[in-house]
């Protein structure tokens, strides 16, 4: 993707390569770790290993459908995007960004980009929210999400688009 201008900041996204997996890890451990205390026998060394090897498969190609991205402004790394596309539906599996680019429109922006992508392609967009992350909430239900599920750990969200 070309550069993206969202709020005060251009962003780009670009393809993970296997040496982003450490900071793709970093990146969800630090939004996991802001969103919740984890529980007392969470180990993070261990969680972070197992995220870096899923990374990995996710970048080898060995995780269907699935592209995974590093968020970029300017030319560091600020976030992490994962898309599932199965053909009936886009799935937004995973956002994550640092704290220090949250509130500053990159988020609503790459939402928005693959609402257009859905409408074209006549399939829901869709994605799960974490039920104690009131905020990503507040803001997928400002871009016309509507919940279609709630398993009491995550709520599902979709888009649906135009007729």
């Amino acid at each position: 993707m070309l550069d993206r201008p969202a709020g005060e900041l251009t962003y780009r996204l670009r393809p993970a390569l296997l040496e982003d997996a450490p900071f793709l890890a970093d990146v969800a451990l630090s939004a996991l770790l802001a969103l919740r205390r984890p529980p007392a026998d969470f180990d993070p060394d261990e969680w972070r290993a197992g995220f870096i090897s899923w990374t990995e498969e996710q970048v080898r190609g060995q995780v269907p459908f699935n592209a995974t991205s590093v968020i970029e402004v300017g030319h560091s790394p600020v976030g992490r995007l994962r898309v599932v596309r199965d053909g009936q539906r886009i799935e937004l599996a995973g956002i994550q960004l640092l704290s220090e680019v949250q509130g500053r429109g990159i988020g609503t922006d790459i939402v928005e980009v693959l609402k257009s992508e859905a409408a074209r392609s006549r399939v829901p967009l869709e994605l799960s929210v974490e039920r104690d992350n009131h905020r990503a909430r507040a803001l997928y239900e400002r871009l016309g999400f509507v919940k279609i599920d709630d398993d009491g750990e995550e709520e599902r969200f979709r888009w649906q688009g135009p007729d």
